[in-house]
């Protein structure tokens, strides 16, 4: 029985911390409206690269707000994450 115990709490540990380094691997964005001059301390986009290879994208993410475009930064998190392309 004693091994029964210690099995359980070596099982229960070894889960706890997986579970406390799969939490530091998640990638948390802010829940805010960015300019696309926010998009690169953010996202890595400087905004000359922004304005040429994706916010006139036809499905990039956007929220008009007067004559301005904003953008939801975890909507842009995950189109950039839905249109990443590897090289091999």
């Amino acid at each position: 029985m004693n091994d029964l115990v210690q099995g359980l709490a070596a099982l229960f540990k070894q889960a706890y911390l997986k579970g406390v380094e799969d939490g530091r691997k998640e990638v948390t964005v802010s829940t805010k409206l960015l300019d696309r001059k926010d998009l690169y301390p953010e996202f890595g986009i400087k905004p000359d690269t922004a304005d040429k290879y994706y916010l006139y994208q036809p499905d990039f993410p956007f929220v008009q707000q007067g004559n301005n475009r904003k953008y939801y930064a975890p909507a842009v998190h995950q189109w950039l994450l839905d249109h990443q392309q590897t090289s091999n």
